[in-house]
């Protein structure tokens, strides 16, 4: 996959995401949500917004929730 990039002269977050988002799909919700969502993440760790949580501990309510129902956001 790098390599593929690289021939194209992308990075391969880039590329991944074209593979996973094709341009017929840019215009679908979820694939805009997983494009800016590494951007989102990073700007609210850099503004001090983290959790104090384990990722097991984040990972064990996560579970728990969609065994309960709950996981609808």
């Amino acid at each position: 996959m790098k390599a593929l990039a690289a021939k194209q002269g992308k990075t391969i977050e880039q590329y991944a995401l074209e593979q996973l988002c094709p341009d017929d799909m840019d215009a679908d919700q979820a694939c805009q949500e997983l494009k800016t969502l590494p951007e989102t993440r990073i700007n609210d760790g850099l503004a001090g917004k983290v959790s104090a949580k384990s990722v097991g501990e984040i990972l064990d309510e996560e579970l728990a929730e969609g065994r309960s129902g709950g996981g609808n956001r």
